[in-house]
């Protein structure tokens, strides 16, 4: 019976390291991109017209929201599976800034 190599237990360690270094390079990488990402440019940002005005809390996952989009202000019920637009209100005085909004982000991006 032959001695088992110290070659395969050798090999068995460095694949384990290089896995270890692969990981540990991708969650630094996830972790730089959650911190700075913002900053450069790489993640989606919530239009300066999008406002949350308030919350209410009703019970377990369950709120009313109210929110602002231009001109209009809206409430809507917040659910796990939906959510419904409860009211709707539009200020006259801004009242073709959403319209004007919506062509442009339209001819912006097509389809």
């Amino acid at each position: 019976m032959a001695m088992p190599s110290w070659d395969f237990g050798l090999a068995a360690l460095k694949m384990a390291g290089g896995l270890f270094l692969v990981l540990a390079l991708l969650f630094l990488v996830l972790f730089l991109l959650k911190r700075y990402g913002h900053k450069a440019g790489l993640t989606r940002h919530l239009s300066r017209d999008l406002q949350v005005l308030g919350q209410v809390s009703l019970g377990p996952r369950k709120s009313v929201v109210m929110v602002r989009y231009l001109n209009k202000v809206m409430v809507l019920g917040v659910t796990d599976s939906s959510i419904t637009l409860l009211t709707e209100t539009v200020h006259d005085h801004e009242h073709n800034a959403f319209a004007s909004h919506l062509e442009h982000s339209q001819t912006k991006n097509p389809g």
